[in-house]
């Protein structure tokens, strides 16, 4: 019995029970695929749909094999088909695991990296990433872990290397041995992926008609909050959306789950980079593949929504049903990945997104904002009574306790030990026996640091001295340490010393060591580094020995708004403006893209020093500050400052390809940012 002769069957017999129904076709012997039947009962309940109207969808659709592929009941009968035509072209009968296993797809293999460990996946091509994922014992366990948390997978290869994919891409869209790396967020809000399967479908057989296209989580001009989760915006920068090549645009990113829903209440469209091409919403995803994005405003007007929308919401609809619909089939006794507790979390966070999935604007809000800003010194003056705080100084001291008892970033034992295992990688940089700053093992035997630590020691800008002796020294923590000192070789795998055209800042050498042996077991911070922008706001630790000392670490908060710490820092030491006025002449106080600002006791000595965000992940190179001679000469510093570490990689592998060193190259691979890459190669090793 075909397509269209079941629902044939259906419309006539005016019936809106389906059990007695099916039943009436399973007395025929009929493979019912019942996602069909969800799509004619969902379609009779619209307006102005009859049973004529039924028929003429459903005999359109059979003509048009692309976008009837897509929807969910067609996908059913489709794998029906090549069920039969391979059982027919093969002699299998209609019993056994035979007829399974021809609906899979190819077998390929892929690795996920969790913290420090990478773990192998085999898969069939025809599964999700979660779906594949699930099948390692390691990965339920992770995840178990993390049971109340969102689940972020970057990949390591792609357009747009490091973009983070939802739970449900395809596995036939992830290259054979490719790494994905995985974290956990704080849960956000975005609709879990399982929920969102497309059931009966096997994206391998029609993965020709699937497109990926990358978007910035970033928005841009007037785009204030862009992702649902926030925090997925400061984890990563862009993220990878798959969608069949008929799809809207609109729906496609609906189906994410991962975007306000303003995005879709306002005139937006997609920017394209590189081509600055708009593309509109209500446009098809066919032309998007393999291309980058940002989302833009074109308007604020509120867009009305259109049928199509509907019809778009329905299919994402029947695909979650046709999804519940194939759980009830699968083997129980298969991929045990979630525990009855982990379930019932699960039911509960689906309900409590459903209840809080619409935002609505405050009515006179920017009146409201105006009143309480009029307000504000009247609550300041009534906090100061409250408190019996008489000065402002003491007002201030309160508001900063008060806040520090927020900010305890690190106070956590299980960062503390796993700060303690990772400086073991932070090591001294020595000339001549005399300490001149701080470096790190960032991969196999290569220590990073910055460029103006070695600068005075160069013979070239890819060689050091032939007449100073550089060693690494490592486990100086206390003074009677027992020191292992390595050699440094002679010459420079990279080296950088300018300011790019993207106002990057570049200051770090790539130092090479000589003998490994000593240190061997020993954390490489490169498998700390998730890539993406560093954070813009909380808590950071920075390693490495100040003032030529022991090793040190300095938890310190990052300084979101510069020139008001500038501003305050001035007003608390206005008899020094002269001094601070001369230094910021003569070194330049200048301020960069890719610059992290914070305020640390971290002076001399202390440059190269790694720098970590509060989940204990590389974001930066400590370089430097805005220093000035105080009382007596001691150092003052207005604000401190580190590097992100991106630009950097991007350089090194650049330099790297240039000079042939291979083994750089391909460690780099899965980090570097394509995008910048001829910009990089361009400079070189140049400096200032």
């Amino acid at each position: 019995m075909t397509t269209v002769n079941i629902i044939s069957t259906y419309c006539m017999s005016n019936s809106h029970n389906i059990s007695i129904f099916i039943k009436s076709l399973q007395l025929r012997n009929t493979d019912l695929p019942a996602s069909l039947l969800i799509i004619i009962i969902a379609m009779k309940k619209m307006k102005n749909i009859n049973n004529n109207s039924i028929m003429n969808y459903f005999k359109k659709k059979q003509t048009d094999s692309n976008s009837g592929a897509r929807m969910a009941s067609q996908a059913g009968d489709n794998a029906q088909e090549r069920h039969a035509s391979k059982k027919k072209e093969k002699g299998i009968g209609t019993n056994g695991h035979d007829s399974l296993k021809s609906a899979e797809g190819q077998s390929h293999t892929f690795s996920f990296r969790y913290k420090y460990n990478k773990h192998a996946v085999a898969c069939d091509t025809s599964k999700t990433v979660i779906g594949a994922l699930n099948t390692n014992k390691t990965f339920r366990k992770i995840k178990k872990n993390n049971m109340n948390k969102e689940i972020v997978i970057r990949r390591s290869k792609g357009a747009v290397p490091r973009a983070a994919v939802k739970t449900d891409f395809p596995c036939c869209l992830i290259e054979n041995d490719e790494l994905l790396d995985i974290i956990f967020i704080k849960n956000g809000g975005n609709v879990p992926s399982e929920k969102k399967t497309t059931g009966r479908r096997s994206f391998s057989s029609e993965s020709e008609n699937i497109v990926t296209f990358n978007i910035k989580t970033k928005g841009g001009k007037s785009v204030k909050r862009l992702m649902k989760n926030s925090e997925l915006r400061l984890k990563v920068d862009d993220v990878c959306v798959y969608a069949f090549k008929d799809d809207k645009l609109k729906a496609a990113l609906k189906r994410d789950g991962r975007f306000t829903n303003v995005i879709f209440t306002k005139h937006c469209a997609l920017s394209e980079f590189g081509s600055e091409t708009i593309h509109e919403m209500s446009n098809t995803v066919e032309h998007l593949d393999g291309k980058h994005f940002e989302i833009i405003v074109i308007s604020d007007n509120n867009q009305p929504d259109s049928q199509e929308d509907f019809l778009s919401d329905v299919s994402t609809e029947m695909n979650e049903a046709s999804a519940d619909d194939l759980k009830e089939n699968v083997d129980p006794n298969k991929h045990h990945a979630n525990t009855e507790q982990e379930e019932t979390q699960k039911k509960e966070r689906v309900k409590s997104t459903k209840t809080s999935a619409k935002y609505y604007e405050i009515n006179n809000s920017e009146e409201i904002r105006e009143i309480l800003c009029s307000q504000l010194d009247i609550l300041l003056k009534l906090l100061m009574r409250r408190e019996k705080l008489k000065k402002n100084s003491v007002f201030q001291k309160f508001f900063r306790a008060e806040y520090d008892k927020s900010v305890q970033s690190f106070s956590e034992v299980y960062k503390i030990k796993q700060l303690m295992k990772l400086s073991d990688s932070v090591c001294q940089i020595r000339v001549e026996g005399f300490a001149k700053g701080t470096g790190f093992l960032l991969f196999g035997r290569f220590v990073l640091t910055n460029a103006h630590v070695v600068k005075d020691f160069l013979e070239s800008p890819d060689k050091l001295s032939s007449t100073k002796y550089l060693e690494a020294a490592f486990d100086f923590e206390r003074l009677d340490s027992k020191v292992k000192l390595v050699p440094v070789k002679k010459q420079l795998a990279a080296y950088c010393f300018l300011t790019d055209a993207n106002q990057c800042r570049l200051d770090f050498a790539l130092l090479e060591l000589d003998d490994v042996d000593e240190i061997t077991g020993r954390p490489r911070l490169l498998s700390r580094y998730l890539g993406g922008s560093p954070p813009n706001r909380g808590g950071i630790c920075i390693m490495g020995h100040p003032d030529g000392g022991i090793k040190k670490a300095d938890p310190c908060l990052i300084v979101e708004n510069l020139q008001e710490a500038a501003d305050k820092h001035i007003s608390e030491n206005d008899k020094f403006i002269y001094v601070m006025t001369q230094k910021s002449f003569e070194d330049k106080w200048n301020v960069y893209e890719n610059q992290i600002n914070y305020n640390s006791c971290f002076f001399h000595g202390s440059s190269g020093s790694p720098v970590f965000d509060e989940d204990c992940y590389l974001i930066g190179v400590h370089t430097g500050g805005y220093v000035y001679p105080g009382e007596k000469g001691k150092t003052r510093s207005v604000v401190e400052y580190a590097y992100s570490i991106q630009p950097i990689l991007d350089m090194i592998r650049a330099q790297a390809k240039i000079k042939g060193l291979h083994e750089v190259v391909n460690t780099l691979e899965a980090y570097s940012n394509k995008s910048n890459e001829s910009g990089t190669a361009e400079q070189d090793n140049q400096t200032d």
